[in-house]
């Protein structure tokens, strides 16, 4: 399966497609400046919202992460900007009350609003559009729970849907697998790379210090006064405050963090180029496609509409990016045939970070800031909880949030080895297909 040269084009990469425009960078600042009022650990969506309004607001910051700059997942994602949360709000609505879920939910809204805003603002050129979102259904049981919790969310809060039956999804899409589906018509997407590619260098012109290749081994309070002291693999910084933005790339310089998120793996596929008779027959409308599972697929055009990107088989355990993209194309032919002649360009693979209680997370203990812990809504998320967590640092009542209300759980004996990962998504896998059945 592994060694099928004939699902693969000739120039085939393990790159992510989207660094086929915007690479990460090898920006460096120089020497790491001895002392700042913020030292942010990540240079990704998070990292980087946090630092272009802590920037403007007068404070020194630095930035560091441990690779070039723009090489973790929020240049490896599908580019999807919604408002899910991985809790329905029909399950807030029965869990809290109206009221609680509804002020969930708006900030979801918020964080969407977030990246619209931003984008705008500083003017990213990363192709971001309102295309709207298809979410399938594999079963009739599947479709009038989607049809219930969208009618839900549209009674309070006003989002738009239109639910399809069978018989319309081949206006959207080619499958023989789903039952129906729902069409959320103001949803977006836009190029990752571009966006982080963006950030970075809006930051560079705030000021911010940039340095790559500097992994932080250890964050401790400094011995005098207060703030902290980061040993880094290029030297110390000595910061008032410090935020940990690393999300799935969490490791042991913050412990505490590293309890408490769950990094797995995410993997995505890029056809060759298409024909546009192909991608219309394929995908006649250019919306980002997800199933309404436990275990999602999900399916999109490429920001320029020359390829299909398809990803899925996310937290299964790797088994190398070129037989984990034979496994992509067989799963994507199974669900969409238009796609059976279709070889693959690009595979890769991004870490990203559940929460044990699935809500993400911002806060801040022992005097250290954090953000993360996004379930799958990361450009949203990370941009939101990024201006949260600076406005939070310049100690603003901008930075209230309902995502730093809920205690930030761990289990017991946790410490960051995801080992149950694969079995987790095993089970979700079995969840999914008695769903379909139903």
């Amino acid at each position: 399966m592994a060694d099928n040269d004939d699902l693969f084009t000739g120039d085939f990469a393990t790159n992510p497609y989207w660094w086929d425009e915007a690479p990460p960078l090898k920006l460096d600042s120089g020497n790491l400046p001895s002392k700042v009022d913020v030292a942010i650990v990540g240079a990704g969506i998070t990292g980087l919202n946090a630092a272009l309004p802590l920037a403007r607001a007068g404070r020194s910051v630095a930035v560091v992460d441990a690779g070039d700059l723009g090489q973790g997942a929020s240049s490896r994602n599908a580019g999807y900007v919604g408002r899910s949360l991985k809790h329905s709000f029909r399950s807030l609505v029965r869990r809290f009350g109206i009221a609680r879920a509804v002020a969930v939910y708006k900030e979801m809204q918020a964080a969407f609003d977030t990246v619209s805003e931003v984008i705008t603002s500083e003017q990213i050129a990363c192709r971001f559009k309102r295309c709207g979102r298809l979410v399938l259904a594999r079963s009739r049981a599947q479709l009038e729970d989607l049809g219930e919790e969208l009618s839900l969310r549209r009674q309070h809060l006003g989002d738009e849907f239109e639910l399809y039956q069978r018989d319309r999804l081949p206006e959207e899409i080619v499958t023989h697998a789903f039952r129906g589906g729902a069409v959320i018509p103001d949803l977006g997407s836009l190029h990752p790379g571009l966006y982080q590619r963006g950030l970075l260098e809006r930051a560079r012109s705030a000021g911010v210090r940039l340095n790559g290749e500097t992994a932080v081994t250890r964050i401790e309070p400094l011995g005098k006064g207060p703030g902290f002291s980061l040993t880094t693999a290029r030297g110390r910084i000595a910061a008032r405050d410090v935020l940990v933005a690393t999300n799935g790339y969490s490791g042991t310089a913050f412990p505490w963090l590293q309890r408490r998120l769950v990094p797995f793996d995410a993997y995505m596929v890029a056809t060759e180029p298409l024909a546009p008779a192909v991608m219309d027959r394929v995908l006649p409308r250019d919306r980002t496609v997800i199933d309404h599972a436990f275990n999602v697929i999900f399916l999109r055009r490429s920001p320029d509409g020359s390829r299909l990107l398809f990803g899925g088989r996310t937290g299964s355990r790797s088994s190398g990016l070129k037989a984990k993209a034979a496994e992509l194309h067989r799963l994507a032919t199974i669900h969409f045939p238009g796609l059976a002649d279709i070889k693959i360009g690009h595979a890769w693979t991004g870490r990203c970070a559940a929460t044990f209680d699935l809500y993400p997370h911002i806060g801040m203990t022992d005097g250290i800031h954090f953000a993360g812990g996004y379930c799958f809504a990361g450009v949203p998320m990370g941009t939101y909880l990024g201006r949260k967590a600076a406005q939070r640092i310049l100690r603003t009542r901008e930075g209230e949030t309902v995502f730093a209300e809920r205690p930030f759980p761990t289990v017991p004996l946790y410490t960051g080895n995801p080992w149950f990962v694969p079995h987790a998504m095993a089970v979700y896998d079995l969840l999914d297909r008695w769903a379909s059945r139903r």
